[in-house]
């Protein structure tokens, strides 16, 4: 061992070896155990590129590799995997000045001797540390960021790789999904791994807001800036895309393009300061067939496009769900989690789901509202759920008598506590008022307020 190597440091890890040559193989990786690291020899390229991207290697030694475009290409494969692998590169004599420029590897140079190569592997294997450390950093970090991406299907795995790649740009991205799969949650998660929460995240619903109000929100004028401005940068969620009036798609079409928006009653351009994100429950490419939606527009917002699967795609994700559901009831309310019975999480998985994660959620809520038992059975779930075509019939309850009973049932259980029976409900204190007016109760802080009225 070289008298430089610091003796009280003793890095270990293992070491792929790979060389069309037996011999050379087999001399390598001898060399390797002799510097004390674990050697795993590899006789075609094929073979090695499998293990770097499924076995954990601190290091790799390459016996005269063709050429840069052999370690660009492994150590594409060992970054797409995760791996912290380094490579050290043993040139032959006749390839030396070929490996005179970095090529993101250590290069041994000759003559090969076991003392030399423990050197590079002592620095390589010290690098891999430090990058297993900063991946390991990341992975947690995205974790966080995706916190709301509940889901262990490859779907959802998908969608998080799609995420994290859209949050290493700038650029429009448009997410799809059918209704209630949950395109505004993938799209702060976008602007969550993008900025942290340091920007702020702005939405505006195209379906609610007139044309001439949502131009003025969009571009503003001299004397209030409109969302493009962004002085506070960030990004701009426009959900339902579609419905916004086919000229101010066309304006949108042009702000994509030239990243920079004119103010209305203005004839300076100003560049955009937002990050742009469109959302779509339907067809566009239908809708451009159809005139209704601006070709140039869906063109820009397409080139980064993320869609949403719907539930029913992904059943194994009921269950993670389900428990994230839980646990949010569970705080919102004040109350301990419920639990659900296989028999019920069965019944959640054969479900077809047309409402998506959100019907899902709405049907946990209500049921943890209404539910006395600390579980819930297939029973308490049935009410709830919307009945699609080839199931039962309705378990005997209007939805006007379904509404009550979940009403008074979270009225009851806050003991007549209008403000938090409002927010369990996530309904207006004065829509929870009128409903209790309906139902025979006094008015609010009269006598027996919180008591049902022999009136109904």
């Amino acid at each position: 061992m070289d008298s430089q190597m610091p003796a009280t440091i003793r890095l270990t890890g293992r070491v792929a070896v790979w060389s069309v040559h037996e011999q050379s193989r087999t001399r390598l990786a001898l060399a390797v155990r002799q510097s004390g690291y674990d050697a795993v020899m590899y006789a075609t390229l094929d073979e090695l590129r499998q293990g770097l991207s499924t076995d954990d290697f601190s290091a790799c030694v390459l016996d005269e590799p063709a050429s840069h475009e052999v370690i660009r290409n492994l150590n594409s494969t060992v970054r797409i995997a995760g791996k912290p692998t380094q490579f050290i590169v043993v040139p032959a004599l006749s390839d030396r000045a070929l490996w005179a420029t970095p090529a993101g590897c250590d290069v041994l140079d000759p003559p090969c001797t076991p003392e030399k190569l423990g050197r590079l592997l002592f620095s390589a294997v010290g690098r891999s540390r430090l990058v297993a450390e900063n991946l390991q950093l990341k992975r947690r970090l995205e974790g966080r960021m995706f916190d709301d991406l509940v889901g262990i299907s490859p779907a959802m795995d998908d969608v998080r790789r799609m995420v994290h790649t859209a949050s290493e740009h700038d650029r429009p991205i448009l997410v799809s999904g059918e209704s209630g799969t949950g395109t505004t949650v993938v799209a702060r998660a976008i602007h969550v791994a993008r900025y942290g929460t340091r920007s702020p995240f702005l939405k505006l619903c195209s379906s609610v807001l007139a044309s001439n109000l949502l131009e003025h929100e969009l571009f503003g004028d001299d004397h209030q800036p409109g969302r493009l401005a962004g002085h506070q940068g960030g990004t701009l969620l426009l959900e339902d895309v579609e419905t916004l009036s086919v000229p101010l798609q066309e304006q949108l079409a042009r702000v994509l393009a030239s990243g920079t928006f004119r103010p209305q009653g203005s004839h300076e351009e100003l560049p955009v300061r937002v990050r742009i994100i469109c959302s779509s429950h339907v067809d566009l490419n239908q809708l451009v067939n159809e005139g209704k939606f601006h070709r140039e527009l869906l063109r820009l917002c397409r080139q980064n496009t993320i869609i949403v699967p719907p539930l029913r795609d992904r059943p194994e994700d009921i269950a993670p769900l389900t428990e994230q559901f839980l646990l949010e009831c569970s705080v919102r309310e004040g109350q301990s989690q419920k639990r659900i019975t296989a028999e019920a999480l069965q019944r959640l998985r054969n479900h077809p789901w047309p409402g998506n994660v959100r019907q899902l959620q709405n049907v946990i809520s209500r049921c943890c509202s209404i539910a006395s038992s600390e579980e819930l059975a297939a029973a308490d779930l049935e009410p709830w759920m919307e009945k699609s075509e080839g199931e039962p019939g309705d378990p005997g309850m209007t939805l006007a008598q379904m509404e009550r009973k979940l009403i008074e049932a979270t009225f009851n259980r806050f003991g007549g506590n209008r403000e938090l029976t409002a927010k369990a409900l996530e309904i207006g204190i004065r829509t929870l008022s009128g409903k209790l007016r309906e139902y025979g109760y006094p008015p609010r802080g009269g006598p027996g307020s919180n008591r049902i009225s022999k009136v109904a």
